[in-house]
């Protein structure tokens, strides 16, 4: 990665609010990023990070807070709804995206899209949290 820049989008959500947290312990600066200001702010404020507040239905600002970072870390679901504007901006924004979804239709979406990311030299990668292996075997 170039600047090693990356936004967590869906900070304020339980478990992007524990990713913000691992990762600051780890050294990592993560943007934080959001639909809501009003949640949003509150935890970049406490956190002592950079925040980006924009809805990913506004493709325009989607495409704008992704132009300066590497890569996409995409908390924010159910991504069945949410993961095709972020896979569609990081594909036109040449952004590395990974996801924590265990919904296999968006394993489906991402996959559909590979030629496209390997056309821009991007790895898009769903599913890389816990959920898939305990919910498929318990």
């Amino acid at each position: 990665m170039a600047n090693n820049r990356w936004i967590l989008y869906g900070a304020y959500g339980y478990t992007g609010e524990l990713v913000a947290e691992e990762a600051l312990k780890r050294g990592h600066t993560p943007i934080l990023a959001g639909r809501s200001a009003e949640k949003l702010i509150p935890l970049a404020e406490r956190l002592g990070l950079e925040y980006r507040v924009f809805s990913l239905d506004d493709t325009p600002a989607l495409k704008n807070a992704l132009a300066d970072v590497d890569l996409v870390f995409h908390a924010a679901g159910p991504f069945i709804y949410t993961a095709s504007p972020m896979l569609d901006a990081c594909i036109e924004t040449g952004t590395h995206y990974v996801d924590i979804t265990g919904e296999i239709l968006v394993f489906r979406k991402t996959f559909k899209r590979d030629e496209a990311a390997r056309q821009k030299n991007i790895a898009l990668i769903s599913g890389v949290g816990f959920d898939i292996i305990p919910t498929d075997c318990l």
